[in-house]
Order: structure tokens, then sequence, then C-alpha cells
């Protein structure tokens, strides 16, 4: 959810709480003043009644006026409790139940206590507590939803140089040349963030570049020496008198350098890959890429009397051809390398991922250690980054890659 929109989303939430607790007290309020108000018109009638019957000693005509009726009754206690009460009468002129206001009260009249009732109609003030209630609350609603809607675009046009920073920030690529602009805003802290995005942007670009020059350096010069060692042990091959003890250690030395080549390159490329040097913004179909790299392996199945298993579908992705060449390979070498005589391969391909089963060991790998750098189970000639590799391609693109064992069979799954 959009911070606009979340933010939005609270204000009209708090907003219609806020109503609801302010219309409650409101209502409540005018309710009170305007009882208050027939109340206190009780009190003049009950004031008036002792006035005259002071000055007359008789109790006054009773009568029944429109809104008011007053009347007399022998009380039949010695004391009668004054209160005020709320009530329902009925109208006769408009011929329905109406609520009242009344008060209870007593007037001695030549030594006789009479109860005195004084009923006072409440429509009057209800339905004006109900009038400026209405109106109250739609002003408050008119108001909320101009404010709401004078927050939508100004909060919009304030962030809008927020969001054209985050676009760039989405655009921005190493292997380009994209810098990130300055934006022309008036406020502070979006202009702190656009120089302070604009400096990082900067460092990185120079830290990526330094970083291209020493991977580029470190192979040139690491590929300089093996050279020279693999030519000297030529010359010392073609030398006569070597004994076979002494052809077995050349041998051995033969070995090494060409383990070292391959690990030094295998080193190399995993930088480029964690370091995103390798342009990924090309989509490339799967199928004849996974295709090639099996008629590379060719060979290799025919040497082990491995059985293959294609089952593709035409799916293709956005990453560079070279990124799944390696993907694939280091794969593939994996099914191969830990492998039986006599076993098979089968891959599957579809819009959900990747899938490589092959026969081996009839123990499972423990799937915390097996892409790791350097782990190599017992007797494995590899160098222990063939599947660190992978893991880090699929990293770098969102894809996952799992390992499973099931039926005696080995799975690697690359899901997209």
């Amino acid at each position: 959810m959009k911070l606009l929109d979340k933010y939005n989303r609270i204000s009209l939430v708090a907003t219609a709480v806020l109503m609801a607790i302010t219309g409650f007290v409101y209502y409540f309020t005018i309710s009170y003043i305007l009882t208050g108000q027939v109340d206190n018109g009780l009190l003049v009638e009950e004031s008036e009644i002792f006035d005259y019957v002071k000055v007359n000693h008789r109790l006054p005509q009773v009568f029944k006026s429109e809104g008011l009726i007053i009347r007399f009754q022998p009380a039949t206690t010695n004391s009668v409790k004054r209160e005020f009460i709320d009530i329902q009468y009925r109208d006769d002129k408009e011929k329905e139940v109406e609520s009242s206001r009344g008060l209870v009260t007593s007037v001695k009249v030549n030594g006789t206590l009479y109860q005195v009732n004084i009923v006072a109609s409440k429509v009057e003030a209800e339905d004006l507590i109900r009038l400026i209630f209405v109106i109250t609350l739609s002003i408050i609603i008119a108001l909320t939803v101009i404010l709401a809607l004078i927050n939508r675009v100004v909060i919009r046009k304030l962030w809008k140089p927020f969001y054209d920073m985050l676009h760039q920030i989405k655009l921005f690529n190493l292997t380009d040349k994209n810098n990130i602009t300055n934006l022309q805003t008036s406020i502070t802290e979006f202009k702190d963030m656009n120089q302070e995005i604009m400096a990082m942007s900067d460092r990185v670009r120079q830290d990526y570049d330094e970083l291209k020059r020493f991977v580029e350096n470190a192979s040139h010069e690491l590929m300089t020496p093996i050279a020279v060692m693999n030519s000297k042990l030529d010359t010392l091959i073609q030398t006569n008198g070597l004994t076979q003890k002494q052809g077995e250690l050349i041998s051995d030395v033969y070995n090494t350098v060409a383990k070292l080549t391959r690990l030094n390159k295998a080193m190399l490329l995993l930088t480029k890959i964690e370091n995103r040097l390798i342009d990924e913004s090309e989509q490339v179909l799967i199928k004849p890429v996974a295709e090639a790299a099996v008629n590379e392996f060719q060979e290799l199945f025919t040497n082990k009397g491995l059985t293959i298993g294609l089952n593709l579908s035409a799916v293709d992705i956005k990453m560079s051809k070279v990124s799944l060449e390696i993907l694939l390979s280091n794969l593939l070498a994996n099914a191969v390398r830990h492998n039986n005589y006599g076993g098979d391969i089968n891959i599957t391909l579809n819009n959900e991922g990747l899938v490589i089963q092959n026969t081996g060991s009839p123990e499972a790998l423990e799937p915390a250690e097996i892409f790791q750098r350097f782990y190599k189970s017992a007797g494995s000639e590899g160098s222990g980054l063939g599947l660190t590799l992978a893991k880090q391609i699929c990293t770098n693109h969102g894809f996952t890659l799992a390992y499973g064992f099931a039926g005696n069979r080995h799975i690697f799954t690359v899901g997209f």
C-alpha cells in the first residue's frame, strides 16, 4: 500500500471515529442544555403557582394550554418528593403520544397538602436538537470531504519529488550511464535526500569502476604466471632422462595447475556475479541455451554411460545469456560429477522453473552445506564453487535454488 493511501485511510478512519464521538457528546450536550431550559420554564410555572396561592389562599384554576399541563390533586402522604421526571403524554390535538418533561412538587392551601404536576412538551426542544445536530453534522461531513480532497491533491503534489527520486533509483543501473539527476523542489527534506542519493550513486559508481578494474587486472595478472608455469612444465617434459617418478610428479603438477586455473576463473566469475558486474538486461529463451549446454556435455554423458531425459517448454526470462549458461553449466556439471556410471539425468523446464534430477549417492545431502563456498563431498574433484555460483546467480535474479531428495534421486529446482 502506498504511503499516501495509507495516510488517507488512517486519516478517514480517525476522522470518522472522532466525528462519531463528537456527535455523541454534542447531541447529549445540546439535549442537556435544552432540557435545562425546559426545566427552567417548569420552575417559573411553579413559582407563579406559589405566588398565586400566597396571595389568594386558594389553588389557581386548573388549565391545559398548548404544550403545558398543570394538575392538582390531594397528596396521599404527609410529604411529596420534589423532582423532575421524563414522561409521555397524549396530545389530543395531534392525536399522538409525545415526550414531555414534568415537575412534581407540592403546595399547602388552608392546611391541605396538594400534589402539583406541571408537564411541558419536549417536542419542540427535540425537534430543535435534531435540526441543530443535522446541520452541524452536515457541515462537519462537508468539511471533512473537502479537506480530504484538498489533502489528497496537496499531498500528492508535495510528494511528487519523492516519487520522481524513487523512479530514478529504480532505473539506476551500474552497467549503464544513467545518473540520478538533481530535482527541483522547495522542500528541504527532499532536497537533502536528493543530494545524499546523488552522492551515494556517485560513490557506488566509483566503487564499481574500481572493482571492475581490479577484477580485470587480477584475471590478467593471475593468468600470466599460470601460463608461464604451463610453459615451463612443457619444457621440462621435453627434457631427456626423466625418470618415471619425475614424470608422475610433473603430471601431478600439471593437474594442480589446471585446478588452479579453474579455481581462478571460478573465483573471478563469482566476484563478478556477486557484485553484479554482468549486464542482465536482455530477455533470453531458456530452451535453446539448455539444449546447447546438454550438447556440450554429450561427451561426458557418453563416457559415463548416462541417459538424458529432456522435457523443455518455451520459457523466456530477463537475465544475461552468459549468466544463464553459467547456471546451467554448473548444475549439469554437478549432476554428471556426482552421478553413477550408467545412471540418468532428467531435465524439466516450464513456467514454474527448471528441475534437474540425477541418480547418485543413495543418501541425501545436507541442504545447508551444499551451497556454501568450497564445500565438496568426499572424493569430489571439483572446486567447490559450482553450486555457490548457481545459488548466487539465482539470488541476484530473485529466483530460488532448492535441493531435494526423493526416489534415490538428487533434485535441484530453480524456481522462477
